[in-house]
């Protein structure tokens, strides 16, 4: 037995000593690029400590437990007690010194006599191993990024979310876009209790780019929602048993072929109809005649074809007096897009804004594509007839919002909106945040307005589309950070005042909210210096503007790159040397890679977030994901193979001096090489600015990395898409994590109250309703997670929770 643990000790010594040529090899590069020194000294150290295992010498154990101490004081000294950050730094030398020191006893000194006993020495291995064992504990258990002080809310709105009753009847359950519940049923007592209550599958399996992203309504009891192909379903929201379907038949073009989404349905009840107050126009004659006999109660879609429908909602048959025959073509007014299909690459995936009479809808271009992409009009449709009412286009901006006559087409390559808008009924004013021109990543091109309008926040009245007023959250965008989540509307007690802010979330983690009558900001907002250091012929800005509240916003150190263990780390930090990053907004190059933090997937998605309307605490969860990227000319790029699209890793810019190259920043084990979490929760408080606590969402139980699924519960934070909801439960509930899990966090602690396991993984918003039982529902749906590039482990499922009967 003796003879076999020296076998192993040597080996492991040859073994130590490789990896430890390696590590020091690597800190002598990384000591080159002006990095930390800690590696190379790590690596001499593991040298050291291989060559005395081999030769069973004593040296070995003091160097091990030299090396750990040494290491423990630069994490410490590096990143504090940050638990994901120590763990790659202190596992792998804290393993090395526990088997040091249970090898002891075989370790020799020059007089022949053993470096420890083999009491002291397997006492000194098992205190070592505890520290291993606590280290592996501390993975399986979430570690809070803000702890919350336990201060439990105030409410200061008690009637917050009554006016619509037991109903969901908009995407963001109101026009305001709180998607906020007022319901108790289900709380923070008995949360733990929830059930599926029921469960109804679609029929249209998310695959082949089909994403299932929608948030149903419930009007009355009837739910509604739509699949990725624009399948319209009513259910009942009680049983879940299928009223009706309809099929628009969406045709898929080269565009949508790969992107195939519909977010949500909008609700009209023309009996209800009536101008809205303040505007500086009546309402138009259509929305004041007298209403139809059939179809009163409409609901409105748009399709990935850039359709416009609608469709009567006791019946799901088509509107035949709205627009021609159900249907208005989107894409009227609109240029053709040069080099690519005949069918054009403009669609509408998210939610229309329907209110007062009007449906408001954007639409989806591809990004990065070529010059020349369609308008980023914004238009305004009348309910009851589908008759174009208004145009809001950056060409023209404040100066005129009328329809183009027939024939005439709107200005190409203006900024697009491709989320859902906000609506005050009392200000009569709709707000609507806007993407920017295409491609994203070559600024050469842009027009004066484009840039006026890039990722900013529009107010327009709503019956006119006259703009009242923008805001600017970018500045020359060259990064994708089109601004797609809903505005959320709230009037906020500030200063011993009650102000009516817009809250709009970014892709750059920046939260601005701003009075909504005016646009000008509620929080401060500072602009900062950025580096120009750009391309020749590119526009970039000398400045960019920063609120006081943001969200995972913290420029990048080299301290702050991660990786699974301290070798991928290191390669991690190599990099991040060698590339271009002097903070937000350094510009691409083709001579290195530069890197993107925030990423252009986010900060903030088209998700959006919830505000608990009783007490103005904003809840929103974020993505943290740094990517890189680098221009190639054309025809490198196509020498070389690379295969263009508008979201994959090579994009080629038709119309521009240059293509893009990117990719997310990872390790060589696939792992990110920026610190945890990847995705947060975070709750402010809005009437002080405070953050009451952040966590990290989601595990990586079902993520596969190249290839294989962990299939462990380590809740280390995982990137989310989708949105929150908000009960006045004391509840914030999310499905929209990487893992197959629908949560339910305390409002007031961030803990974690309840998980429920799903069948695929989710991506998009849940939302809550009172069903004619009495019950409380809260209702996910889920075709599984986002982007996954496969096919498999997806889904169409429709899942309702409850609490049991009481028996």
């Amino acid at each position: 037995m003796r003879t076999a643990f020296i076998t192993l000790l040597k080996i492991a010594g040859i073994i130590l000593a490789i990896l430890g040529l390696c590590l020091g090899a690597g800190g002598i590069y990384l000591i080159s690029l002006g990095g930390s020194w800690f590696y190379f000294i790590a690596g001499v150290a593991m040298i050291v400590i291989g060559l005395g295992f081999f030769k069973l010498r004593a040296f070995a154990l003091w160097w091990a437990l030299a090396l750990l101490i040494v290491d423990i004081a630069w994490a410490l000294f590096e990143v504090g007690f940050d638990f994901w950050q120590l763990v790659p730094r202190v596992i792998t030398f804290l393993v090395i010194a526990a088997v040091a020191s249970f090898a002891a006893p075989l370790l020799l000194n020059n007089k022949g006599n053993t470096a420890l006993a083999k009491m002291p020495a397997f006492g000194l291995g098992a205190i070592l191993t505890l520290g291993f064992v606590a280290f592996i504990a501390g993975m399986f258990k979430v570690h809070p990024l803000v702890e919350s002080d336990g201060t439990q809310a105030v409410e200061i709105k008690p009637d917050a979310g009554q006016v619509d009753g037991n109903d969901w009847p908009a995407w963001g359950r109101d026009t305001l876009g709180n998607r906020f519940a007022q319901f108790t049923q289900i709380n923070r007592d008995n949360v733990k209790d929830l059930k599926v209550a029921w469960t109804y599958r679609t029929g249209d399996l998310a695959v082949d780019g089909a994403e299932y992203q929608v948030t149903p309504l419930k009007i009355d009891n009837t739910m509604y929602l739509c699949t990725p192909l624009n399948k319209v379903i009513a259910l009942d929201p009680v049983t879940g048993q299928e009223k009706w379907r309809f099929d628009p038949q969406a045709k898929i073009t080269e565009s949508t072929k790969g992107w195939k989404r519909c977010r949500g349905v909008g609700y009209a009840d023309l009996a209800k109809l009536q101008p809205a107050a303040n505007t500086e126009t009546p309402a138009s004659p259509a929305t004041t005649q007298a209403v139809a006999t059939t179809c009163q109660k409409r609901i409105i879609e748009t399709t990935i074809d850039a359709r416009l429908l609608a469709l009567d909602a006791e019946t799901g048959k088509l509107c035949e007096g709205f627009g021609n025959g159900g249907y208005v073509d989107l894409t009227e007014g609109l240029t053709p897009t040069p080099k690519t299909s005949d069918q054009g690459t403009y669609n509408v995936t998210s939610a229309p804004l329907v209110a007062d009479g009007v449906i408001m809808v954007g639409g989806r271009i591809n990004d990065n594509l070529t010059v020349g992409e369609p308008s980023g009009v914004v238009r305004g449709y009348d309910v009851v007839t589908g008759q174009l009412l208004w145009a809001w286009d950056a060409s023209r901006g404040a100066k005129d919002s009328t329809p183009l006559p027939k024939g005439q087409d709107y200005a190409p390559e203006t900024p697009n909106f491709w989320g859902t808008a906000a609506y005050d009924p009392k200000l009569g004013l709709a707000y609507f945040p806007t993407g920017n021109q295409t491609p994203d990543f070559w600024t050469g091109n842009r027009h004066p307005y484009s840039d006026e309008y890039n990722d900013s926040i529009v107010a327009v009245d709503l019956k006119t589309g006259k703009e009242r007023w923008h805001f600017r959250t970018a500045n020359i965008d060259q990064f994708d950070y089109d601004v797609s989540s809903q505005p959320i509307l709230y009037d906020l007690p500030k200063d011993g005042k009650t102000i009516p802010v817009i809250i709009q979330l970014t892709k750059r983690g920046q939260i601005f909210v701003l009075d909504r009558r005016d646009g000008q900001p509620v929080f401060p907002v500072e602009q900062r210096k950025v580096s120009t250091d750009a391309m020749p012929g590119m526009q970039v800005a000398p400045t960019q503007p920063h609120s006081a509240l943001s969200v995972g916003t913290e420029p990048f150190k080299e301290k702050d790159m991660w990786g699974g263990t301290i070798f991928d780390q290191l390669i991690c930090r190599i990099e991040f040397k060698q590339m271009r990053w002097e903070g937000e907004f350094t510009p691409l190059s083709d001579k290195k890679r530069t890197l993107i933090y925030p990423g252009y997937y986010g900060g903030f998605n088209w998700g959006g977030g919830a505000i608990d309307a009783s007490t103005g605490t904003l809840i929103v969860n974020d993505i943290r994901m740094a990517q890189w990227g680098q221009f190639i000319k054309q025809e490198v790029a196509e020498r070389t193979g690379l295969k263009p699209s508008t979201e994959g890793e090579y994009s080629v810019q038709y119309g521009t001096p240059w293509g893009v190259v990117r990719s997310m920043f990872v390790s060589p084990l696939g792992v990110p090489c920026f610190k945890p979490p990847f995705g947060s929760m975070t709750a402010i408080d809005l009437t002080t600015g405070k953050t009451k606590w952040q966590v990290p969402v989601g595990s990586i139980q079902d993520a596969p990395v190249h290839g294989i699924v962990p299939g462990v519960y380590m809740p280390i934070g995982m990137p989310t898409m989708g949105g929150p909801l908000v009960t006045k439960g004391g509840l914030t509930f999310f499905h929209g994590s990487l893992d197959y899990y629908i949560r339910a966090f305390d409002n007031d602690t961030g803990k974690e109250l309840w998980r429920g396991r799903l069948p695929v993984g989710g991506q998009g918003a849940p939302m809550s309703y009172i069903g004619q039982d009495g019950k409380q529902y809260v209702v996910a749906v889920v075709g599984g997670a986002t982007r996954t590039g496969t096919n498999a482990n997806r889904g169409d499922y429709v899942i309702a929770y409850a609490l049991p009967d009481k028996k």
